[in-house]
């Protein structure tokens, strides 16, 4: 390589750096960093660190896409099925449903800690819990476009801990029974790691939970989380049953920011089920 001109000189002990005037293959007469004897283009090192930076970028990506993938896996929401893109309309109630699921899909893309609770009250099989995984689904999505423009994986293993969780009131309560007489992690700390969520859904609720302990534990979720995060509450139930069922204070606190939403359609399960009989062609 040509050096044309000295620019600059730093000598530090027996180390020199210098900055010169050199003909660069692709960028022509340009400034050169000299480093102990080696010579190398100012803009040629500034396009390969853009380079570097933007494949260790990418590959950081990659790492935390499969580690909220696992998240959500841990924390029962499906990253597979169960999306707003993936919902069947009815041919008799797709308007309806249409307006309904273009409101819920809205209020998954700007989930904070001032929106509304949500109830999505319907029989068994039309489709609450498809729902209630897409809200989380698309909330995961929206987490991860937070991520910061430059990150580095390794310091951002717990981004996703408090995103979203998905879980039925019997498993609460079947969790929370697990954690009796556990001196490390008690009753109280799992509710209270449950109720740190961005977003909590409680699907089914009133089925197998009718104790009056599983009750009052969710009704102590519902004040933890009070004016902090919303919840998503899916059941079979109707509004009055519900509201015997949480109680007045529970559902005084629920009611004070909350959506209803009515599932009045068929069977979404039986819409989209594939029964073949064994022995008949297809």
């Amino acid at each position: 390589m040509k050096i044309i001109k000295e620019l600059s000189r730093i000598e530090l002990g027996a180390t020199v750096m210098r900055e010169v005037l050199a003909e660069c293959d692709i960028h022509g007469q340009t400034a050169h960093r000299e480093i102990a004897g080696k010579v190398n283009c100012c803009h040629c090192n500034e396009e390969k660190r853009v380079r570097d930076n933007e494949e260790r970028l990418k590959t950081d990506r990659s790492i935390m896409r499969a580690l909220m993938i696992v998240k959500m896996k841990n924390k029962g929401v499906s990253a597979n099925m169960g999306r707003f893109s993936e919902w069947r309309y009815d041919s008799l109630k797709g308007d309806d449903q249409r307006a309904k699921i273009t409101q819920l899909q809205q209020y998954s893309k700007a989930i904070d800690g001032h929106s509304r609770n949500i109830v999505i009250l319907g029989p068994t099989g039309t489709g609450k819990t498809m729902l209630a995984n897409a809200i989380a689904v698309n909330h995961y999505l929206v987490k991860e476009q937070a991520l910061a423009s430059e990150f580095k994986s390794y310091n951002q293993q717990d981004f996703y801990d408090h995103t979203c969780e998905l879980i039925t009131s019997f498993d609460i309560g079947a969790q929370a029974r697990g954690h009796w007489g556990n001196y490390q992690v008690s009753e109280y700390d799992y509710l209270q790691e449950l109720a740190a969520n961005e977003l909590l859904i409680i699907d089914d609720l009133g089925a197998g939970d009718g104790h009056e302990k599983d009750r009052a534990r969710i009704a102590q979720i519902i004040a933890l989380r009070y004016n902090r995060a919303p919840t998503v509450i899916t059941t079979n139930m109707d509004i009055k049953g519900l509201r015997e069922f949480l109680g007045d204070r529970a559902w005084d606190r629920l009611q004070q920011n909350l959506l209803v939403m009515h599932c009045d359609w068929g069977s979404y399960r039986t819409q989209t089920s594939d029964i073949q009989i064994a022995g008949a062609a297809r």
